[in-house]
């Protein structure tokens, strides 16, 4: 079962302001009537105006009391009633985001007769206090004076004009830094969405099976740019990790990240060649004419084609059949459609997912 199948919990009660004033106004016309008073209502007396404001006072209590149960619900929980609940409950912590990189060009003052090696996480710095590490070995060969490497700035920012072209690791051998171009494609905080999802999906992290809902959380949780993961196992002993990033194609940091995660020993079983890939993002056209009762619809109803389109698309091994994509485009505000492109079946695979990248909307108004 998925979180979203869950029935609503009963302990949230249902109730209106109208019902809590109704059941306030009976309940004190018969105390009145026990004591010999009869009271007729009126809009404008004193007894109804406190009636009414008592019924108010009480729904803003019945509310914070219904919020206060929510707050221990995964489902409803936000914010750091979240980061609470994940915390004690599960075990499991809200990412602070993705660190950005940028590529830069090391240098030797000269050419050397055999090959220089700069280890990965040499330390770089702006030389205020922000650092930066080598992701990887960056090898300048004999006879060279440049080679180039990624490096990730330690802060989790989406992107920064921060310069570190200072190297603080100690070197036998003069190499001086240059930035390409600014540090970019990290992430900031992960979202209340990702974070409720991934601490349902690490229910999974005790597994020492290898599971898919195993490999799939622990992915997600090496690299929060991370959208969703589809884990393939086709083949025996191979498992094949396909990434989906915000920007569609995951790319090699993302899927360094990922190997990474998944390769530690008390994650992946000794028997699993575990193999991490990007998605493969098919680019689909639709153009249709659309004929409305009323034009004035039109905002309206291209805004509920592109919400529809954006829910059924970019999900992995989802086709888009002619009719589906019909349905997406139907609705009791139009009564004919034409379709232009496709004129088949978009077919998906398993890793791979479609994206509208254009999407063409023709109006017209019925005649």
């Amino acid at each position: 079962m998925q979180l979203l199948d869950l029935p609503a919990p009963e302990v949230v009660e249902v109730f209106d302001w109208e019902s809590l004033r109704a059941h306030k106004l009976a309940l004190f016309i018969e105390i009145a009537k026990s004591k010999g008073i009869e009271y007729i209502p009126s809009a404008s007396d004193d007894i109804m105006t406190m009636i009414e404001a008592d019924a108010y006072v009480e729904q803003l209590l019945r509310t914070r009391i219904n919020n206060a149960v929510k707050a221990q619900l995964l489902l409803f929980a936000k914010g750091s009633d979240l980061d609470h609940l994940g915390a004690t409950r599960y075990g499991v912590l809200r990412l602070e985001g993705a660190k950005p990189y940028a590529d830069f060009t090391f240098k030797l003052s000269t050419p050397l007769s055999y090959d220089i090696n700069l280890p990965k996480n040499m330390q770089l710095s702006d030389g205020n206090g922000t650092y930066a590490l080598l992701l990887n070995d960056v090898l300048i060969v004999s006879g060279e004076t440049t080679a180039n490497g990624s490096v990730e700035l330690q802060l989790y920012v989406e992107s920064s004009d921060v310069k570190t072209d200072v190297i603080t690791t100690p070197l036998p051998y003069v190499v001086t830094a240059t930035q390409n171009a600014p540090f970019a494609n990290g992430a900031d905080i992960e979202d209340d969405e990702r974070f409720r999802e991934r601490i349902w999906l690490s229910r999974e992290s005790k597994s020492t099976a290898g599971s898919i809902l195993t490999y799939k959380y622990y992915a997600s949780t090496s690299d929060v740019r991370i959208v969703d993961v589809q884990v393939i196992t086709d083949t025996a002993g191979v498992v094949k990790i396909y990434l989906l990033s915000v920007d569609g194609v995951a790319d090699s940091v993302m899927i360094s990240r990922v190997n990474d995660a998944l390769n530690v020993e008390n994650i992946r079983p000794l028997t699993d060649d575990v193999q991490v890939n990007s998605a493969t993002i098919i680019a689909a056209t639709i153009e249709a004419n659309i004929v409305l009762y009323d034009m004035t619809y039109e905002s309206s109803v291209r805004e509920l084609i592109e919400s529809r389109i954006k829910e059924n698309t970019l999900i992995f091994g989802k086709s888009l059949t002619l009719s589906k994509i019909y349905g997406l485009l139907e609705s009791e505000m139009v009564k004919d459609i034409t379709l232009v492109k496709p004129t088949a079946t978009i077919e998906c695979a398993e890793n791979e997912v479609i994206d509208v990248t254009t999407l063409t909307l023709n109006f017209s108004e019925a005649v």
